[in-house]
């Protein structure tokens, strides 16, 4: 049996712990009392969806107009030319802020008075900045590593060349090449000794390939349970008892990109199931061409 040392995740708790990794790759990790500064926020920027991101853009955007818009309405809407007298001011002075947050300026609206003339100079100069970050993040989320690398939903115990193996299955989900992909596997698991149950010990589990030149497929990684396995003597029930996780993490070149692109995932609780194996998700068609079904990774068939 390997054991191997702390691999950074930590071996001594005070109380039984949920899973170490996510199923999304997330660490299920709280921080509190640590360092925050514009570089976080840009972390969490770069890091949101794209649908939070946009939204996030447009209430940014909109509010720092309106925001504008109620200044100039203090500072006086005389001061701005064009307005129509019978139409909304407000409405006017946030098509104002508009025009001078975007630097558009259709040259219907101007400031003539002192006092918008000095918030448009400081609104033009905030639109600047704002555009500016914008663009960055932008550029910033295009062009960060990313994968598409998919995690069958369980990692199983099946009949393997005469004995038990444990068995997982990825597949890349974009349309892109990936080269010379590599695994790396660690058991995170409970001590056998009881007088040690909030002890966490850590096995490097060793797979039967652990690296391919080529990735255009799924990728089933397999690792038998021998004499020298962590897993070796362990039933479903004893592993789900001793909180065993499966750290698993998976690097890859991406030749489009050309970047080195990292995806990581975990196997705890109802994940590990036994009885079963992987169907498979790929076949040949009439025309002897590949044909790849990405969404039937999870699909299981009994033995």
């Amino acid at each position: 049996m390997s054991k191997t040392k702390d691999p950074g995740l930590g071996s001594d708790y005070r109380k039984n712990i949920k899973r170490i990794i996510n199923e999304d790759g997330s660490y299920n990790i709280h921080r509190s009392g640590g360092v925050h500064s514009f570089r976080d926020l840009y972390k969490y920027l770069i890091e949101l969806s794209w649908t939070v991101f946009f939204g996030w853009t447009i209430v940014t955007y909109l509010f720092i107009n309106v925001l504008f818009a109620g200044l100039y309405m203090i500072g006086g809407v005389e001061d701005i030319s064009g307005i129509n007298p019978e139409s909304n001011h407000f409405l006017n002075a946030f098509f104002f802020s508009v025009q001078t947050f975007t630097t558009v300026g259709y040259g219907f609206l101007a400031p003539v008075g002192a006092i918008a003339g000095i918030i448009s100079t400081f609104e033009a100069f905030l639109g600047l900045l704002y555009f500016a970050l914008i663009t960055g993040l932008l550029y910033g989320r295009f062009s960060r590593p990313s994968s598409k690398i998919a995690f069958a939903r369980n990692a199983i115990i099946t009949d393997f060349d005469g004995g038990k193996a444990l068995m997982f299955k990825i597949v890349n989900q974009r349309n892109s090449v990936l080269l010379k992909a590599t695994a790396n596997c660690i058991l995170a698991i409970d001590s056998a000794d009881r007088t040690q149950a909030l002890s966490k010990e850590y096995h490097q589990i060793e797979l039967q390939v652990d690296s391919i030149h080529f990735f255009p497929l799924t990728w089933t990684l397999v690792h038998k349970i021998d004499d020298s396995s962590a897993l070796n003597g362990l039933s479903i029930a004893q592993i789900r008892d001793r909180h065993a996780e499966l750290i698993v993490m998976i690097e890859a070149f991406d030749e489009t990109f050309a970047q080195n692109v990292i995806e990581k995932r975990s196997f705890a609780g109802d994940q590990w199931i036994d009885g079963v194996k992987f169907k498979r998700s790929f076949s040949v068609n009439a025309k002897g061409e590949i044909e790849l079904e990405i969404d039937k990774i999870n699909e299981l068939e009994q033995i």
